[in-house]
């Protein structure tokens, strides 16, 4: 009777482990990626209205997204791969950093003549 116990009781805990193994190794298969947020404020009455041109630009110069952003709005981009990329907004700025696991989102807000980069 003892035995019926422990192989009902080894069955469970083999497919629990392998649960957690494929789990993990899934996780890991992944293509690792962030977002980039882009927020347009505060811009002189002289533009107001206006849209922004903005591309992400990945590390060998590859234009990963490019797209137009108008005043007082936010655009996020998601599933922008991990590593150091560029984002160019118009003539206002240019920004670059890194997207990673710990830092996953780049947030660039652009207003009057400047732009301001954060996480």
């Amino acid at each position: 009777m003892h035995r019926k116990y422990f192989t009902a009781g080894a069955a469970l805990l083999l497919a629990v482990g392998a649960l957690a193994v494929g789990a993990l190794t899934g996780c890991a298969s992944g293509v690792a990626t962030g977002s980039v947020v882009v927020e347009v404020r505060d811009m002189p009455p002289h533009v107001q209205g206006d849209s922004y041109d903005v591309e992400i630009i990945g590390l060998d110069g590859t234009v990963l997204s490019s797209f137009a952003v108008n005043d007082d709005s936010t655009r996020v981009i998601d599933d922008d791969p991990f590593g150091w990329i560029a984002v160019e907004a118009s003539a206002t700025c240019r920004v670059e950093a890194e997207l990673s696991p710990e830092s996953p989102t780049m947030r660039i807000t652009m207003e009057s003549t400047h732009c301001t980069l954060s996480d």
